[in-house]
């Protein structure tokens, strides 16, 4: 069962999430109200939920995806400042084939 606050990641990672939140960006990735909102969402610095960063990630308005690139850089500025950051990966499945000893994905940490 999906559960995104669950600490297990075979609860807060689930296939059929991940095919629904493909198909939802897919059907808005042109839908520039609702890129517009969820732009002034990100805005507010408060977070966005996986299925609206899904579609910033799939517009393809070349005029959103400036826009979204200057409020990312804006927004990285003013936590981070004039520097350069690095982000760790984004995991989409809860198999590892790295085995990192800090990672929470690597089967000896279960």
């Amino acid at each position: 069962m999906y559960n995104p606050n669950s600490l297990k990641a075979e609860e807060f990672i689930s296939h059929e999430e991940i095919l629904d939140t493909l198909a939802y960006a897919d059907k808005n990735k042109n839908n520039i109200p609702l890129i517009d909102a969820i732009l002034a969402k990100a805005a507010e610095k408060k977070g966005l939920s996986h299925r609206e960063a899904s579609v910033l990630l799939a517009c393809e308005d070349k005029e959103k995806i400036q826009e979204l690139y200057a409020l990312a850089k804006k927004i990285k500025d003013d936590f981070y400042g004039n520097r350069i950051v690095l982000f760790a990966p984004l995991y989409l499945s809860n198999y590892c084939v790295n085995g990192c000893v800090y990672c929470p994905y690597h089967a000896k940490n279960n």
